[in-house]
Formats: C-alpha cells, structure tokens, sequence
C-alpha cells in the first residue's frame, strides 16, 4: 500500500511502501470539477499557492494577463476546459516564459493551440526547484489523468523491470509492475521497446524457453509413465538456444543452472557471457558466418545496454540514501528523503527541538526499513527522475546528506535545547 501521511506539527510527508497492492484512491482524484491541484509529497515549505487567470480572448490581453500575474519561478500549471476540469498538466523551470509560448505568434508545437483552444483558465503552482517541478507535474499527472497528457505518449517512454518466472521452467519477462507472479525482479528500467527486445535476448543467450506458461513441461530426469520421446514444441531447440523443457530434452537441474546464471548477469555478479558474445561474433565474422555474426552483435548491444543501465540503477541504489536538502521559499530547507535511489518522503529542515526530535524518529525508521522496488508507474517515474538529476547535477550530489549525518543533524539541535 502507498498513502500520503503528514505530521500536521512538522509538514513531515512521507509516500510509505509496504506490502499489499497500491491503493490509487489514496491519491488519484476522482473526476469533477477542478477546486485545485491537491496535496503533495513536496512539503509546502518548497510550494506556494495555486493561483489562476481566466484567459483572455486576445492573444496580446493574455501575454499582458501572464506578464502581470506569472511568476518566473519553476513550478507546474495546468489548463482547465470550459467544464472546470483539469486537461492538461505542464511543467517549467519559468512559468512565465513557458505560458507566454503558448501565446506566440506560432507556437512551437500544434498541441499547444489545441490546448488553448479548448481551455478557459489556467492555473499555476509555483515550487523551488526545477526538479520539484518535474516530481510535481509527475504527481499530478497520475492523480488526475488529465485528458491532453494522455495523448501522444508513446508506450515506451514508461519505464518497466526484468524479471524472472515461470511454473515448471522459468524465464526472463517484460514486466510493467511488480507482480507476484516473478521470482526475481529488477528494475525500473527506461526505455520500453530497447528493453522487451533485450529481455529477447536474455532468453536466448542464455538458453532459456520463451513459450506461453501454460505450455507443459518434462524433463528428462522426472519419471515417466512411457518412454515415448518427444519432439520440441519451436525451432529454438533445432538453433541451439533452447535446451527443450517442453520435450524432456534436457534435465531440470541444467535448466536451473541456466536460470541461476541469468539472474547472476541480472544481479551484475557475472557478465561475463559479454566476453563470450563478442569473442563468437568475431569467429563467426572471421568464418564469413555473417548472418551469425550480426545475430551475435544485435544481442552483445542489447545486452551490454541492459548491463549499463543495471549498473546505473544498483549505484543509485548503493549511494541515494540520506538527506537531499534543497532551497525552499522560506527560511528552512527542504529535505528530500531518498531510500535506495527512491524519494519516499519529505519535510521542512527542522529548527526546533520538538520537530527535530520526530524527524529523528521517522527518519530512523525509513533508514532501517527494507528496500523495496518501486510499486507503480508514478514512484518508478519519480526513481528515474532522481537518478537523472543526480547523475547530470555534481553540486547535488554535495547536498545529500547520508543518514548518518542527518541523524546528527538533529540531535546536535535536540541537545542545544536542552542546555
């Protein structure tokens, strides 16, 4: 389950993950006419007031309107139709500059005349930073569908995982969401098409059966009622990158041995099949087997894409833990609380001793839990968000404050008090 959950002294928000399928209720927003964007993970330290204008019939009275009333700051708006319903959900590093483009002469992008068109009013949210802006605009996004935001997203965009199941012969598979049905899942990993067709090759490279699961199995080793031999159900069998479990063509302890090297390239603690990819495209190009050759390079590319983004994701996982203290609008900071490369909570920099007393409780709690995955598409876009802001941002990675520190952070201000 994952919910909103505030301390109303300490603006401490926190999106908790434990056990149980993900409660949209507790977020998403039920249609009906817009009364505002909503609450929000962003402790409001780092967020101003939702404001809005009617839109002028003119182009020139809606710059004017924007140039009056727009902040320059980051934030996120929102165009609302003539129903008062949210269409279409934005985000900019400058709100101002970014609405007045869609009052341009030419705007850039056809879809945003359309949006105009069909809206009367827009709305804004003014936050301190370019990426509470996109964590925001992400937010609101899957609370309220907005109809415009729906369109023209291509599929592939939405980050998925590798996992690994199957009843009688496991294999790698595309998955969007943890699900039960996997052994084994890592992820999230952008990059929809790349990673299906990777996911492909993982089944292939290391000889594992891609078939239905309600295919039968039997392997050589299990007794059988009649010594009938079978025949493999595909081709694969007959190309060597399928050892068979569905004819009794294999036994199922190298079967398993298969499964087992696989989610060992998964956990990154041997790739060496990397190595034996290249050096057989190389003895296939060198016996002029080039049709071979360039099946063997497809599948190195693939696999050494995967190999890179695991990578960046384990290192995310093994340095993004702690404090990430950012600027807000007012005196305090704000504190982005990041577990395993994941934004699970926020909340005001405490300055009283009260405050840093229960921020010290709940922070405690969120270092020693066990990391789990990301639940849905929202939390993974928000993992994803993070790991490319720290990976393009090195001053960023100066501001994270492990636990450890933040831990002292509030004690050292618990103990001023008391003296």
């Amino acid at each position: 389950m994952v919910f909103l959950f505030q301390y109303p002294s300490t603006d401490f928000r926190i999106l908790h993950s434990g056990q149980g399928r993900f409660m949209a209720t507790l977020i998403k927003q039920q249609p009906g006419q817009f009364e505002g964007f909503g609450d929000s993970i962003i402790a409001k330290v780092a967020r101003q007031t939702t404001s809005g204008q009617p839109i002028p019939k003119e182009r020139m009275d809606a710059r004017s309107m924007l140039h009056d009333h727009c902040p320059l700051t980051p934030g996120v708006y929102g165009w609302l139709d003539r129903n008062n319903q949210l269409c279409y959900v934005g985000k900019s590093k400058s709100l101002r500059k970014r609405l007045l483009s869609y009052f341009a002469k030419t705007p850039s992008d056809p879809k945003m005349g359309r949006i105009q068109r069909h809206s009367h009013r827009i709305v804004w949210e003014p936050v301190s930073h370019e990426l509470l802006a996109l964590i925001r605009e992400q937010e609101l996004i899957y609370r309220w569908r907005p109809d415009f935001n729906k369109q023209g997203q291509p599929t592939r965009r939405q980050p998925a995982y590798v996992g690994i199941g199957g009843d009688g012969a496991p294999k790698a598979s595309f998955a969007r969401r943890v699900t039960k049905k996997l052994d084994f899942i890592v992820g999230p990993i952008a990059g929809t098409s790349r990673l299906r067709f990777a996911v492909e090759c993982l089944n292939q490279v290391f000889h594992l059966r891609d078939c239905p699961d309600r295919t039968r199995f039997q392997y050589n080793d299990q007794s059988q009622l009649f010594g009938e031999t079978d025949s493999a159900k595909c081709i694969r069998y007959e190309l060597g990158t399928c050892p068979g479990p569905c004819a009794s063509l294999c036994s199922k302890r190298d079967y398993q041995d298969n499964v087992d090297a696989l989610m060992r390239f998964l956990n990154l603690e041997d790739i060496s099949v990397l190595d034996q990819l290249s050096n057989r495209m190389k003895a296939a190009g060198a016996n002029q087997q080039y049709e071979r050759a360039t099946i063997l390079r497809d599948q190195l590319k693939q696999l050494s894409w995967l190999v890179r983004r695991l990578t960046a994701l384990a290192q995310s996982r093994a340095k993004l833990n702690g404090v990430l203290s950012m600027d807000s609008f007012g005196r305090r900071k704000l504190w982005l609380i990041l577990r395993g490369g994941r934004l699970v909570g926020s909340a005001a920099e405490p300055k009283s001793a009260k405050r840093a007393e229960m921020a010290l409780k709940k922070l405690t709690a969120i270092a020693t839990q066990t990391d789990t995955p990301a639940t849905n598409l929202m939390e993974m876009n928000f993992q994803l968000m993070i790991m490319s802001a720290f990976r393009k941002d090195a001053q960023m990675r100066k501001r994270l404050l492990p636990f450890d520190e933040a831990f002292e952070v509030c004690q050292s201000l618990m103990r001023k008090q008391v003296a």
